[in-house]
């Protein structure tokens, strides 16, 4: 019975521990007794001189086999209070109230194991790309976007596009849109990110000049201000001028700092900030936008402020994808300003673009 075996396991585990006790205690005796010899002993010319145990050793010798009985008594009332609930006049549990024990125990077990496989499923069912919400019935509300944009990208651009973006987005760019990038999360060559950010925080025209000499076509940017996703680029922005600036000495912090020396995309905001490509980019048309959707006119939802410049017009860039909740934003560098629509139009059905 389970109770015949724990009795069998108690009186082991009583065993081996005696056993243990009574070889560490004989040790330590025998060290304890060597010792006693040599501080006893005396030094005469240089030869030692063995001596009787002085009264120390004698009683230490004497204590011994109480020593002995202590440590056994000792681990006996250990393992008794662990295992006490076991004695030898003890029935055997009745056979239904084990078995539903044992039922209830292994319940227990396959409950956790299936907590453990969901949550592990759910954590690791998520990639990056795919955010998900809670909405408040406690369904998931999935943001897809960055697929929609990779999609677009492969779907829309010839195959020998070439896409600007920060370094974050390159190997998914690479992986899932099929086009070439000018930086990706190989960060090694910093020159490289630093054009990339140079180019960012440059005003249009500036930055239009970066791209056109890469032979960029595409540039898009992550923006969170409409839907409330806070690990976008404007969120980033500082680390493209920080390391741009590392590189290309023009660049500098404390241009892009606004009242206080606070970084601010608001009314507070530096001319340098509100002038440079990321803001352009990010909120392009989205002052009309917000209005629409929340009724608030320009107003960013990571930020928690109104955005400083509301009218954001593009002349070197042509916004072409803006995906469902305007996480991901595409834009075509132009071939040449747009200085009349009209004749922009033309030229864009003339098919100098590739994929559109």
């Amino acid at each position: 019975t389970l109770t015949g075996s724990l009795k069998t396991g108690l009186q082991s585990f009583k065993d081996a521990i005696n056993g243990i006790s009574r070889t560490v205690s004989g040790r330590f005796l025998d060290s304890g007794a060597d010792d006693d010899s040599t501080a006893a002993a005396t030094s005469d010319g240089g030869v030692l001189s063995s001596k009787t145990p002085s009264k120390k050793g004698g009683r230490r010798s004497g204590r011994a086999p109480a020593t002995d009985e202590t440590s056994s008594k000792g681990v006996s009332t250990f393992a008794s209070s662990l295992f006490g609930w076991i004695s030898s006049e003890s029935q055997p549990l009745p056979a239904p109230v084990a078995a539903l024990g044992l039922l209830f125990m292994l319940g227990l077990m396959m409950l956790y194991t299936m907590h453990c496989v969901g949550v592990s499923a759910d954590m690791y069912s998520a990639p990056s790309i795919v955010l998900q919400s809670h909405r408040s019935d406690g369904s998931f509300y999935v943001f897809d976007d960055f697929r929609e944009a990779y999609a677009w990208l492969r779907h829309n651009t010839h195959p020998d596009t070439k896409v600007a973006s920060w370094w974050d987005y390159g190997y998914q760019t690479t992986a899932m849109a099929n086009r070439t990038v000018i930086v990706d999360n190989n960060t090694w060559n910093t020159s490289h990110i630093a054009t990339v950010g140079r180019a960012m925080s440059s005003p249009e025209y500036k930055a239009w000049k970066i791209y056109r000499s890469l032979d960029v076509e595409y540039v898009f940017v992550v923006f969170g201000g409409m839907i409330g996703y806070s690990s976008d680029d404007i969120n980033k922005f500082l680390w493209m001028v920080r390391i741009g600036g590392g590189v290309y000495p023009e660049i500098k912090e404390k241009d892009y700092l606004g009242e206080g020396g606070a970084y601010r995309i608001d009314s507070g905001g530096s001319p340098t900030m509100l002038k440079s490509l990321m803001y352009k980019l990010s909120y392009h048309d989205f002052a009309p936008a917000t209005q629409k959707s929340l009724g608030m006119y320009g107003f960013d939802r990571v930020r928690q402020t109104q955005i400083g410049k509301t009218e954001v017009p593009l002349k070197y860039f042509e916004e072409v994808f803006t995906s469902e909740h305007w996480m991901m934003r595409i834009y075509r560098v132009r071939d040449q300003p747009n200085r009349d629509a009209g004749k922009a139009s033309l030229r864009d059905s003339g098919g100098k673009t590739k994929g559109r």
